[in-house]
């Protein structure tokens, strides 16, 4: 896979269609199918910006998953596009250096084996020639059909693609005995309100669930369920260490489907931390159904020594 990917007209690039309610929300993304793969494309914005102003990790782990599906799904389909429909089973992604706001990211994911009904995947996402991230992971690949049938089934409506739905009601209460997330950045207001309440080392991080939070499947997206463990870890870190969180490897599995309604939950056991790193794992539940487990790495960096540099 090469290194830098050539900066696209996103006039030849094509949208997801019908929408994909969280990626259109957050983006859009956009792909466009190549004899040798599929190169995705994310301009990237202020919204997009972390406590840190760089790149939010949850974009780059969002990007990651949309880059993962549509290079299993092509490959699963013999090169079609859009493809099989493919579902995250597991991923893993190394942070490697902090994304600027105004450039486009991009990614072309490989194929290293496909099955009949897995497909295995590494690729990085880049930014002007510099590697942000790698990423591998599995999908399973179900028939594009059948995956659109649920979604009407969950009354979701089939809307163009690039159909950007709207975001977070402005009222949510606080639940009580919680407070609001620690270290509140332009991506997780665009996200919605995220709580969390501390009892001793022990973080508990809620977020409630909305429509734009959904994939094209009516299940909430993997982008949502990463981001949210992302935010739900780094704030168990910095509540207890009183030092800021880099997370620098993230892997994720997906143990459920779900559904908008219920908020999502996760106690954060940080399993150590040091002077300069912490290690933290968790899992992310909904009415009690475990949806997805998650460990990550976390630099860790003194609030003296001011933001983060992008490298």
């Amino acid at each position: 896979m090469p290194d830098a990917l050539l900066a696209p007209d996103l006039s030849t690039y094509t949208l997801y269609d019908p929408s994909d309610p969280f990626e259109d929300y957050v983006g859009p993304i956009y792909y466009r199918r190549q004899d040798d793969g599929v190169h995705c494309v994310l301009p990237t914005e202020a919204r997009h910006t972390n406590a840190g102003g760089v790149l939010h990790g949850g974009v780059l782990l969002t990007f990651a998953d949309y880059a993962l599906c549509s290079a299993a799904s092509h490959a699963a389909s013999g090169g079609q596009m859009p493809g099989s429909f493919s579902m995250t089973l597991s991923l893993t992604v190394q942070f490697l250096a902090a994304g600027s706001i105004g450039p486009i990211i991009e990614s072309m994911g490989r194929a290293t084996q496909v099955t009949g009904r897995l497909a295995f995947v590494r690729g990085s996402v880049m930014q002007q020639g510099r590697r942000l991230a790698t990423y591998s992971g599995v999908c399973r690949h179900v028939a594009r059909d059948k995956a659109m049938a649920r979604r009407s089934d969950s009354g979701l409506a089939p809307l163009p693609g690039g159909t950007r739905p709207a975001g977070p009601p402005s009222d949510v209460p606080m639940p009580v005995g919680y407070a609001p997330v620690l270290r509140p950045s332009p991506f997780t207001i665009l996200l919605g309100p995220m709580f969390y309440r501390q009892d001793g080392a022990s973080v508990h991080a809620l977020q409630p669930t909305f429509a734009h939070m959904q994939n094209s499947g009516a299940s909430l997206h993997g982008g949502m369920l990463m981001t949210f463990a992302d935010n739900a870890l780094c704030t168990s870190v910095a509540a207890n260490t009183g030092k800021v969180p880099y997370t620098t490897m993230f892997t994720a599995e997906f143990l459920a489907g779900s559904r908008i309604g219920a908020p999502l939950e996760s106690t954060v056991d940080l399993a150590r931390a040091t002077a300069s790193v912490a290690f933290a794992t968790g899992v992310v539940t909904q009415g009690g159904s475990s949806l997805l487990s998650y460990s990550a790495t976390v630099a860790l960096r003194d609030r003296s020594k001011g933001p983060e540099v992008p490298a």
